[in-house]
């Protein structure tokens, strides 16, 4: 089963342009997968000839996307948020994806802004990235 979960368009015909995001065979099955847009497609083929109902199985929901907006956007970027405490003085941060996969070669920037005298406070309750970033 293919995977593509960074899909912007839902025209079939621009799914060749979406970033493939991954080949998943055999009896594991892939983490879960929050689309970085508003759609996702799944692309399926067997060359057995007889198969059994039970190939795969799993759920979907369309989930509100106002939980990844956690400040304002940033014009460009599909993940990059400008935080100031006169809109929002508390929240939570989560990735572009969370608590699926992350898109290869994404660069997100959240830029946290208080007035004079305040510090920012950052706690991370679950952190997986892997090394590396832009060089």
């Amino acid at each position: 089963m293919d995977v593509y979960a960074e899909v912007q368009s839902s025209d079939p015909a621009e799914l060749i342009n979406s970033p493939f995001g991954g080949r998943y065979c055999g009896p594991i099955p892939p983490r879960r997968r929050i689309s970085l847009y508003r759609a996702i497609a799944l692309s399926f083929y067997t060359d057995k000839n007889s198969t059994t109902p039970d190939i795969f199985e799993g759920r979907y929901a369309f989930i509100n996307e106002t939980e990844y907006e956690i400040g304002q956007p940033v014009i460009g970027s599909p993940c990059s948020y400008v935080i100031n405490f006169a809109q929002k003085r508390t929240g939570a941060i989560i990735s572009p994806t969370y608590p699926g996969a992350y898109p290869k070669d994404m660069s997100c920037t959240y830029q946290f802004i208080g007035k004079p005298s305040q510090r920012v406070r950052i706690e991370f309750r679950d952190f997986d990235l892997f090394f590396g970033g832009p060089q």
